[in-house]
């Protein structure tokens, strides 16, 4: 009989291999990290219900949210503004997808709240040379200036479109993309970052 047990596999599985990449250094410029313990839900706001929305999102982030493209997070929750009255909604950790599901039924009549989560990679990239490597193929401006701690942007890269937003001032970006164009973007993101040397967690 055929065995019939689905074991989840992130999207990276096999590919974002912990160790080192590119140039030999004791100081790589970037770090890469592939989150895998994450659920993620998609949010549209009803029609006239933006303000309603936003208060349920703020309530749950324990910060406020607009209606903007900014990233709002406490560590574990973070909600990202995608479009007007859209947001990403990616819990971390083991209880994420339990967190989620009190989420959408506080936005029941409010929004529509959709899954999200297997169908998303989710990257994190940090390290001193981080903005040199991303900026070889994100088109936004990502200067310490203009790209600032909770911004965030709709972008693409190589022809794959992603969510990026900056989390820190290590700086710590996140990227937020398709899972079919995870292994693309493995690709670009690691010839980007070739020359700096690279750390894969």
């Amino acid at each position: 009989m055929a065995d019939r047990n689905i074991a989840s596999r992130s999207a990276l599985a096999g590919v974002a291999v912990q160790g080192a990449l590119g140039a030999a250094t004791s100081n790589p410029g970037v770090r890469i990290r592939e989150v895998t313990d994450f659920a993620a839900m998609s949010i549209i706001a009803r029609r006239g219900r933006v303000a309603d929305v936003a208060a349920v999102l703020s309530r749950h982030a324990g910060i406020p949210v607009v209606d903007a493209s900014k990233r709002a997070g406490n560590g574990t929750l973070s909600v990202t503004g995608s479009a007007p009255g859209q947001w990403l909604a990616l819990c971390r950790g083991s209880d994420a997808a339990t967190r989620l599901d009190a989420l959408r039924n506080d936005l029941n009549g409010l929004a529509a709240a959709t899954d999200q989560g297997d169908g998303r990679v989710v990257l994190e990239i940090t390290g001193s040379r981080a903005r040199d490597a991303l900026a070889k193929g994100i088109s936004i401006d990502l200067d310490a200036i203009a790209f600032k701690v909770g911004d965030a942007a709709q972008t693409s890269t190589s022809y794959i479109g992603l969510q990026i937003a900056l989390i820190d001032e290590a700086p710590t970006f996140e990227i937020i993309s398709a899972r079919s164009t995870a292994d693309s973007l493995w690709s670009w993101l690691v010839a980007s970052a070739a020359e700096y040397g690279i750390a894969v967690a």
